[in-house]
C-alpha cells in the first residue's frame, strides 16, 4: 500500500499550482507557507452481537409446532455458527431435550364446550304458530266466515272487501268458499313459525342444534404442548466515525483522491500504518470487544489532506491530496477573503440605499 504523501511533496505541488511563468513560487522555504493536516477519516464498524435466552412456551394442539427442531441441553455452551456477514440478523429456535409434554386443557372435553346459547340444549320451545302478517289473525282472514269455518249469510255482509286496497282473494281453508281468503293464511288467521316450522322447538342459532362447540382456547385438541424454548439471536450492531469534509464539493460528491482503505475483522488485529497517530488514538476505543460479539467489519477509509496558506497570497487557501495522476491541488478563497467580500457587499448595499433616498427627496 502505497504511503501518504510527504509534507514537503505537498507543498511542491501546491508549489507548481500557484507558480506562473517568470515568477516562480518557492514555497519549501522556512516560513514560505503554513501547512496543517485535515485527512478525511471514514470508520464503518458493523458487529454481530449474540444474544441467548430461554423462556417457557406453551400453544395449542399435539407437538406438531416443534416437530423438527434442533434440540440443546445446556445453552450456553451450544455450538451456532455466527453469520458469515456481521450486518445479517438471524434468530435461531431451539428445543430443550426432555422439556416437551403435553398437558390437558381442563376446561373442555375432547375440544369442545357447552353450547352458552342453548345450555347445551340444542334449542328451546317454541310457539308452534304465529299470527298471519297478511290480516293479523282478524276477520278479514275470511270474508264469509271470519276464519270461523262458519259462513255468514250474503244479508249479514252487504260490504267486501272489508279492507281497501286487499289482495287477491283465494279459497278459505275453513269454510271452502272460494276467492275470500287471505291469500297467506287462507282463511285460518295464523302460520306455522317460521323459527321452529311448527314444531315447537327452535334450533340454537350459535350451535345449531350441535349442542357443543369448539374450545377455541386450546384450538379444539383439548390439550396443550409445552416445552422450554432457547433462542439464539445474532443482530447487527453499528458503529464508527462519519467523515468530515473541508470546503470541498468534488471529494464529497464524486470521491475523488487515492484513498488509503483497510478492512479489520479480529480485535487482535492491528491498525493499518496509513493512519495519523490522532487518527488511530481516536479509532482505538471504538475497537474495543464489546459484550456477546461474536464477528466483526470495520472498514478504514482516509485520504491524507493538506491545507497550505501561503504568505504571499493570504486571499487563499490551497488543499492538496493524492489523486489518480499525482497529487493534486484545488485552491479556494480564505475565510478573511469571504468575510472581505461580504463587508464589501454590506457595504455597496448600504451607498445604494443612500442614493436611492437622496434622490427620491
Amino acid at each position: 500500500m502505497a504511503e501518504a504523501p510527504s509534507e514537503e511533496e505537498m507543498l511542491k505541488a501546491v508549489e507548481r499550482h500557484v507558480s506562473r511563468p517568470g515568477a516562480a513560487a518557492h514555497l519549501t522555504v522556512p516560513g514560505a507557507a503554513a501547512l496543517s493536516w485535515q485527512s478525511v477519516l471514514e470508520c464503518r464498524i458493523v458487529r454481530s452481537v449474540e444474544r441467548r435466552t430461554e423462556r417457557p412456551m406453551r400453544v395449542k394442539g399435539r407437538r406438531g409446532a416443534i416437530a423438527g427442531r434442533p434440540t440443546y441441553t445446556d445453552l450456553d455452551t451450544h455450538p451456532v455458527t455466527p453469520p458469515d456477514d456481521p450486518g445479517t440478523a438471524r434468530r435461531v429456535e431451539l428445543v430443550r431435550e426432555g422439556s416437551p409434554a403435553e398437558e390437558p386443557c381442563g376446561d373442555c372435553v375432547d375440544g369442545k364446550r357447552e353450547c352458552p346459547g342453548c345450555a347445551g340444549r340444542g334449542g328451546s320451545r317454541c310457539a308452534r304458530y304465529v299470527e298471519c302478517d297478511v290480516c293479523q289473525g282478524g276477520p278479514d282472514a275470511c270474508w264469509e266466515c271470519d276464519g270461523t269455518g262458519h259462513p255468514r249469510t250474503r244479508r249479514a255482509r252487504p260490504h267486501r272487501p272489508r279492507t281497501e286496497g286487499a289482495q287477491e282473494r283465494a279459497p278459505c281453508k275453513r269454510c271452502r268458499r272460494p276467492d275470500v281468503a287471505c291469500p297467506k293464511c287462507l282463511g285460518e288467521r295464523q302460520l306455522k313459525c317460521p323459527a321452529c316450522a311448527g314444531t315447537g322447538r327452535a334450533v340454537c342459532g350459535t350451535c345449531k342444534g350441535a349442542k357443543r362447540l369448539r374450545h377455541e382456547k386450546c384450538g379444539g385438541a383439548g390439550l396443550f404442548t409445552v416445552w422450554t424454548e432457547g433462542v439464539i439471536t445474532h443482530t447487527p450492531a453499528p458503529d464508527g466515525i462519519k467523515p468530515v469534509y473541508p470546503p470541498l464539493t468534488r471529494l464529497r460528491a464524486d470521491g475523488a483522491g487515492r484513498w488509503h482503505t483497510a478492512v479489520l475483522s479480529s480485535p487482535s488485529e492491528e491498525l493499518p500504518e496509513f493512519l495519523e497517530d490522532v487518527q488511530a488514538k481516536r479509532i482505538a476505543p471504538l475497537l474495543a470487544e464489546t459484550e456477546g460479539e461474536v464477528r466483526r467489519r470495520v472498514e478504514l477509509r482516509c485520504l491524507p489532506l493538506a491545507r497550505v496558506v501561503v504568505r504571499t497570497d493570504p486571499d487563499r487557501v490551497y488543499y492538496a491530496f493524492p489523486g489518480a495522476a499525482g497529487i493534486e491541488v484545488i485552491g479556494r478563497p480564505s475565510r478573511q477573503r469571504l468575510t472581505a467580500l461580504a463587508w464589501a457587499a454590506v457595504a455597496v448595499a448600504a451607498l445604494v440605499a443612500v442614493v436611492s433616498l437622496t434622490l427620491l427627496r
